[in-house]
């Protein structure tokens, strides 16, 4: 997954919050996982959330909020 290309809401969200090298940090298989959990929000509301707990979580170099 490393260099695959990021959805754009989820790379400004990670370059907003300076948390790119936590998101870089993850495994591929979390990444994926992360990735499938954004793209199943039923709402544009849920998506953004979902990103910016992704966003948030990486910068503390933490799992996601749903893979705790």
């Amino acid at each position: 997954m490393a260099g695959a290309e990021l959805p754009a809401d989820l790379a400004q969200a990670l370059e907003e919050t300076g948390a790119q090298a936590g998101w870089d940090g993850y495994s591929a298989e979390l990444q994926a996982d992360a990735l499938a959990w954004i793209d199943a929000a039923r709402t544009t509301t849920a998506r953004s959330k979902r990103v910016d707990d992704v966003a948030r979580f990486a910068g503390k170099g933490l799992p996601p909020t749903p893979f705790q």
